[in-house]
């Protein structure tokens, strides 16, 4: 049996969301999500930075990223406006 996942959206800083998709991916290694919890607990003395260690460590097999700017070279690059807005009466109370 063949699992593969493709996402556009990256992780939102959330790590149930993050074993919900390994657990698809690999439910014989990653099928307890409390497990999880506790092997990338922020608790830690290191708390984020070793929790981001340990991660990249164990994600890094699974990944390819790839960016638009080196997949689409055609692409003119991206262009940002800012646009500034007042508040409206009931958002300043």
């Amino acid at each position: 049996e063949h699992r593969l996942l493709i996402t556009g959206t990256p992780l939102q800083n959330n790590l149930r969301e993050l074993w919900a998709l390994l657990n698809f991916l690999m439910p014989d290694i990653f099928g307890d999500a409390e497990q999880f919890d506790e092997w990338f607990s922020l608790s830690d003395e290191h708390g984020k930075e070793n929790v981001i260690k340990k991660l990249h460590t164990v994600l890094r097999p699974f990944m390819l990223r790839r960016v638009k700017k080196d997949v689409a070279t055609s692409l003119p690059p991206k262009k940002e406006t800012k646009l500034y807005v007042g508040l409206t009466k009931m958002q300043q109370e």
